[in-house]
C-alpha cells in the first residue's frame, strides 16, 4: 500500500478532544472493502472514512465511511469532518461555498460558512423515512432505557441512512439521568435492524433547546459522543410531531457530556418539505501518513 495522507478530526466542536473524532483517510483509490474494513477495525473509532475520485457526474470527491463492524451509506459526523479534511487539505477549494459528496446514501448538497469565529459545514441529510411503533414497542423502548418517555409523543423508527428508534424524554434532565440497559438495546437493535436508541428532551431555552444522547452498542458503539445522523432523525421527528414550536426551526443540540465531551450540532429543519441540515465545527487533532510498512 502506497502511504496515504491521514487526518483525525474532532468534530461538532472547537476545542480538540470534546467533540466526536473521526479518521479520514485521503488519496484513498484503490483500496478494497477488505482493506478499508480492516483500518476501520484498527482506528477503533465509530467511523473511519475513505476520500477517493468521484464516479457519479456533479460529485467532488466520493466518500466510504466504514464502523468497524461495516461499511454506512451515510453518517453525520464523518460527513462533517471528511468535508473539513478535505478542503483543509486543498484537495477541494470550493467555487461557491458548496460541495457535492457522493456516497451511498447518492449525492448530498455540503455547504460552508466561513465566520469570524472559523468555518462550519452543513450537510443536508438524505430525506427522513418515518414508521410509527405501536404501544409494546413503547413499551420496549422505556425497558430498555429504564425511563418513562414524553406523553408529548411516541417513539419513531427514523431512516436517514442509518435507522434511528427516537424516543422523547420529559426534558434534558431527564436524558442526564439515562442508565440504559446496553444488552437490551443490542437485542432490540439487532431485532430491528437499527443502528439504536437516539433520546432527547427539551432544555427549556435558546439556542442549545436540545439535548441528545445516542446509543448503539450493536456497532460496537456503548454511547456516540456527538451524534450526526441521530440528531437530524431528532430534527424529523420534531417536524413530525409537529414541536418545532418548541425549539425553532434552527436550533442547537448538545451531547456528549456522560462521556467527557461537550458537542455542539447545528440543526436546520425546512418546514415546507421537513428535510433536514445538520451542521458545526472541527478541528484536526492528528495527521500524518497512513502506511502499511515500516
Amino acid at each position: 500500500m502506497a502511504p496515504r495522507r491521514f487526518k483525525q478530526v474532532d468534530v461538532f466542536t472547537t476545542r480538540p478532544f470534546f467533540g466526536n473524532p473521526v479518521a479520514v483517510v485521503l488519496d484513498a483509490d484503490g483500496f478494497s472493502v477488505e482493506q478499508m474494513l480492516a483500518i476501520a477495525a484498527w482506528t477503533n473509532l465509530s467511523e473511519t472514512t475513505f476520500v477517493q475520485s468521484p464516479t457519479e457526474a456533479g460529485a467532488d470527491y466520493r466518500l466510504r465511511i466504514f464502523t468497524p463492524k461495516g461499511e454506512l451509506p451515510f453518517a453525520g459526523h464523518p460527513t462533517i469532518g471528511s468535508a473539513h479534511a478535505v478542503l483543509e487539505s486543498g484537495m477541494v477549494r470550493p467555487q461557491t461555498a458548496r460541495l457535492s459528496q457522493e456516497c451511498g446514501a447518492g449525492l448530498l448538497p455540503i455547504r460552508i460558512e466561513d465566520g469570524p469565529d472559523g468555518r462550519r459545514i452543513f450537510v443536508r441529510a438524505p430525506q427522513a423515512k418515518l414508521r410509527s411503533g405501536d404501544s409494546a414497542l413503547r413499551q420496549q423502548v422505556e425497558k430498555v432505557l429504564r425511563s418513562t418517555l414524553s406523553d408529548q409523543s411516541s417513539p419513531l423508527l427514523v431512516d436517514v441512512g442509518p435507522v434511528w428508534l427516537v424516543a422523547e424524554l420529559d426534558n434534558a434532565t431527564a436524558v442526564h439521568a439515562l442508565a440504559p440497559d446496553t444488552a437490551a438495546i443490542t437485542q432490540l437493535s439487532r431485532e430491528l435492524s437499527i443502528a439504536g436508541i437516539t433520546a432527547f428532551g427539551l432544555t427549556g431555552r435558546q439556542p442549545d433547546a436540545v439535548y441528545t444522547r445516542s446509543f448503539a452498542p450493536a456497532f460496537n458503539v456503548p454511547e456516540d459522543p456527538v451524534c450526526g445522523s441521530g440528531n437530524a432523525s431528532v430534527g424529523a421527528f420534531l417536524a413530525h410531531f409537529e414541536r418545532l414550536g418548541a425549539t425553532g426551526a434552527a436550533y442547537v443540540a448538545r451531547q456528549g457530556n456522560e462521556v467527557g465531551r461537550d458537542g455542539a450540532i447545528t440543526v436546520i429543519v425546512n418546514p415546507a418539505d421537513r428535510s433536514v441540515e445538520i451542521g458545526g465545527q472541527s478541528v484536526t487533532c492528528i495527521e500524518g501518513t497512513l502506511r502499511d510498512r515500516a
